[in-house]
């Protein structure tokens, strides 16, 4: 299964250097690498695709159409194609009452805007959604900034969950 993925990956990406590729045009290469249940797609396996795949991925993470779990990793994904667009939709996602797309929200927010994206993901931080919560804190981690340690001190001062206190506890121990 992963040669295969490999292979159509290559492809694929063939494809997609011969000529620039507007959004739609992109949209089965990249539901392909969206397609994976253990492996999703890498950042330079849909950066390859060039920036339109980035448009791709906004237009898959907000049609109800397609199933979740492609919605889920294309909202992930989008953390690598940061844009005010991307940025404004990621903000609006992490709001929304969709907590397993808020999750992956989170994700893609730290990795695109690292610092920048701190005052989105600090209310995360007092979700009633343990995951949520769980989720940013991983997220913060990925950050690995001063600011963001801090937050985590802070959480981890107030924080009353068992398992989000533990998580707090192993992202400031890396």
């Amino acid at each position: 299964m992963r040669s295969s993925l490999l292979l159509a990956t290559a492809t694929l990406l063939a494809l997609a250097t011969a000529r620039p590729a507007a959004a739609g045009e992109l949209r089965e290469p990249v539901m392909t690498l969206l397609s994976g249940v253990e492996d999703t797609p890498t950042a330079s396996e849909l950066q390859a695709l060039g920036p339109a795949a980035g448009a791709e991925l906004l237009e898959i993470a907000t049609d109800p159409d397609v199933a979740r779990s492609k919605r889920g990793r294309a909202v992930h994904a989008l953390g690598w194609f940061p844009s005010d667009q991307t940025r404004g939709f990621l903000d609006q996602t992490l709001q929304s009452d969709d907590k397993y797309l808020a999750r992956k929200a989170v994700r893609a927010l730290a990795t695109g805007w690292q610092d920048g994206a701190l005052p989105a993901l600090t209310p995360a931080l007092q979700s009633d959604d343990v995951q949520l919560r769980i989720a940013t804190v991983r997220a913060l981690g990925d950050i690995s900034s001063p600011k963001a340690r801090a937050l985590l001190d802070d959480r981890l001062a107030v924080e009353t969950n068992g398992a989000v206190q533990d998580t707090i506890r192993k992202v400031l121990a890396q």
